[in-house]
């Protein structure tokens, strides 16, 4: 048995020499000292290629060590052979080869990692000219060469990993040539400034399946200036990994084509700030995360159906704030992870938020959650987060949370107003032609689904009664979503955005009325205090001064609450203030020295048994009513029975007509729902509530 294993390891080690061996033809020694050996890769042509001493690589033969000056050719035999390729594992890891890499021109070919590690090399790197094949990780991390690189005209592929972890490199030169460039192909150059590109190349492939078609646009990592074509759907795995920028580096845009920001994208990227396109379906793992200057905007784009683990890890905000995307159900584990954010907002959507979603984030102040149900918390969620800072929360849901998993340990849960389309009223001066003030009034009158939407029904009564004319009564429908309020365009039949609350210095919306449209520019943001409570106020304007002004977050527009200038074309008055607004029955604001309690009492003026106070050509009473309702008219034997009567609901459908055939007369009105209607007589409106 010991006989046996003595010739097995006698036949294991020949083999092994034989294969040790096989690696090289023959070895010289080049003109600066180092020993370097060669494979002829063809007899004919005389061409050699630069190999490792071992398939294995180096082995037990001593490394090259020094400045090494590379020949052009090379003699064996009496025969002169031209040096044609470097083989895959050449120099790996020959981390004593020191100085500059001046590459002779007739090199065609350089294979995997074939200088792999070589951290002795502190100078530049002079690539052939006739080279043609640059393989995979080819000159991955030499850590510590310097200057610029020069890709050679007939290069078409920057593998993976070519120029990785060579954080000082200034710049690269890329030629026409190049068609692809791989993931980490450029590397991370931390002291990257410039990357040039042949205006005469016709596209790049970059690998994440980015197709780039375009004049003379690449994806740039980690340059001062860096461009990101207008065609791209989708950056890659690790695209921008370690992507850095110099001391005047500009912004990142990412145009609007981009669909898809996958893992890693932007890992440890150090950019003075990113902007995400509003077409962002989805960002992956660990997109952003690491680069503590990378800046993005607060308000994530609506589009966005997932985000990743830890996708914004360590990152800054614009102004601090976060606002969660409706399309979000889930907040991954991570995803805030040590952020320097101060306020998050969270909507409707979101029933889950991981763990360590939000850890460490010790700057924050605030936390809105729009749901009433509160979203289920990990114990780490909020790890590290101040526990009495307040949290924001839908009117009625103190109990849900408070009792909580998780919730229950913050301190400070305050139940937020309705915003402006709920359970609110309005009351803005009417300025009319012969310079007399008349009134609007708008009222939140009741609920109904418009295109699967549950909106808002708002009654806008326009009263000219101090004018002996007629007053108008309409009905609009809004809902309002994380701070956004729409508005149904009847015309259109489509909903259009009213007020953005979420809008800051700069930013725009389209409003459309009818047939028309308006663009909305955000001039300035500001705090607007009253009564201590704090508002948020965007001053607005447009071209043609039509909904220009201020609107307060929380009331509304303080000159008109619709774009009244253009519905009301052609009218002889205009909307020209608030004056008063309510809340849940209780006045919030006014303007001036409004006596907003009178009006009040006037607007819902109702006595159970007697006339009631309205103006106009008739009287109605009791109001509400629980059956009857009596109708006193003026000059009513005058009345033509054409003008009788007419009573609407809230969408404007007639529900009950009849004739006035006297001068005080009783409608049965028994069979009609519980809710608030409207009773016209001739061209005067007015309301009354049903209450059984």
């Amino acid at each position: 048995m010991k006989k046996l294993f003595l010739i097995i390891t006698a036949i294991v080690a020949f083999n092994l020499s034989v294969i040790a061996q096989s690696s090289f033809d023959f070895s010289a020694t080049c003109e600066s000292g180092q020993t370097l050996y060669y494979k002829i890769t063809d007899v004919e042509a005389q061409e050699v290629a630069l190999v490792p001493p071992t398939s294995g690589g180096w082995g037990s033969y001593p490394r090259p060590q020094g400045d090494i000056i590379f020949p052009e050719t090379v003699e064996h035999d009496g025969t002169t052979y031209d040096i044609v390729a470097i083989g895959d594992s050449t120099f790996y890891n020959c981390s004593g080869i020191t100085g500059s890499l001046v590459l002779p021109d007739n090199i065609r070919s350089i294979g995997r990692v074939a200088f792999y590690g070589c951290s002795g090399v502190t100078g530049s790197l002079t690539l052939p000219q006739n080279l043609e094949t640059l393989g995979w990780g080819a000159f991955w991390w030499l850590e510590y060469m310097t200057g610029s690189i020069t890709i050679p005209q007939g290069v078409t592929r920057i593998e993976e990993n070519t120029f990785f972890a060579n954080r000082r490199i200034t710049s690269y030169t890329i030629p026409a040539s190049v068609t692809y460039i791989a993931q980490r192909g450029l590397g991370s150059g931390f002291r990257l400034e410039s990357i040039i590109v042949d205006e005469d190349n016709p596209n790049y492939y970059v690998e994440g399946n980015a197709l780039i078609e375009r004049d003379s646009k690449i994806l740039i990592l980690g340059t001062k200036n860096t461009i990101i074509p207008d065609d791209v759907v989708e950056i890659g795995i690790a695209a921008f990994h370690f992507a850095s920028y110099a001391q005047n580096s500009q912004p990142l845009v990412i145009p609007n084509s981009v669909k898809r920001i996958n893992d890693a994208a932007f890992h440890v990227a150090c950019f003075p700030s990113i902007s995400l396109p509003d077409s962002l379906i989805y960002i992956g793992n660990s997109a952003f995360v690491g680069g503590d200057n990378t800046i993005v905007q607060s308000n994530l784009p609506q589009t966005l159906t997932h985000i990743g683990s830890l996708a914004f890890g360590n990152c800054r905000f614009v102004d601090g704030g976060v606002s969660i995307p409706e399309g979000i159900d889930t907040i991954a584990p991570k995803t805030f992870h040590s952020s320097h954010i101060t306020s998050v907002s969270i909507p409707t959507t979101v029933v889950s938020i991981g763990e360590k979603a939000f850890y460490d984030c010790d700057e924050l102040q605030s936390i809105t959650c729009y749901n009433s149900i509160p979203p289920t918390l990990d114990a780490t969620s909020f790890q590290g987060v101040d526990r009495n800072i307040p949290v924001y929360i839908p009117n009625g849901s103190l109990e849900n949370y408070t009792f909580a998993y998780y919730w229950e340990d913050f301190t400070n849960f305050i139940e937020m107003t309705d915003g402006p389309a709920l359970n609110t009223e309005w009351y803005y001066e009417i300025q009319n032609e012969n310079g007399s003030i008349t009134y609007q009034h708008l009222e939140c009158a009741a609920d109904t689904t418009i295109n699967h939407k549950e909106v808002t029904i708002i009654i806008r009564t326009n009263t000219l009664y101090d004018k002996g004319e007629h007053t108008e009564v309409t009905r609009e429908y809004v809902y309002e979503v994380n701070d956004v309020l729409y508005w149904w365009n009847k015309d259109l039949e489509e909903f259009t955005v009213l007020y953005d609350f979420n809008a800051e210095e700069g930013d725009e919306w389209e409003v459309s009325v009818g047939e028309e449209s308006i663009t909305l520019h955000v001039d300035a943001v500001s705090e607007f205090v009253y009564y201590g409570i704090p508002y948020k106020a965007l001053a607005v304007s447009d071209e043609e001064g039509v909904f220009s002004g201020t609107i307060v977050c929380g009331i509304g527009h303080m000159t008109s609450f619709f774009p009244e200038k253009l519905m009301t074309r052609g009218e002889e008055f205009s909307v020209e203030g608030i004056r008063c607004c309510w809340k849940n029955e209780v006045l919030v604001f006014k303007m001036g020295n409004s006596d907003c309690d009178a009006i009040y009492n006037e607007l819902h003026g109702i006595e159970e048994d007697g006339p009631s106070t309205g103006s106009g050509t008739f009287t109605i009473y009791p109001n509400p009513t629980n059956g009857v309702l009596v109708v006193e008219t003026r000059r009513a034997t005058s009345l033509p029975a054409a003008n009788g009567y007419r009573i609407t609901n809230l969408m404007g459908q007639t529900v009950l007509t009849g004739s006035l055939n006297a001068e005080t007369q009783q409608i049965d009105v028994t069979n009609l729902p519980q809710g608030m209607y409207f009773i016209s007589v001739g061209d005067v409106t007015q309301k009354f509530v049903v209450n059984k």
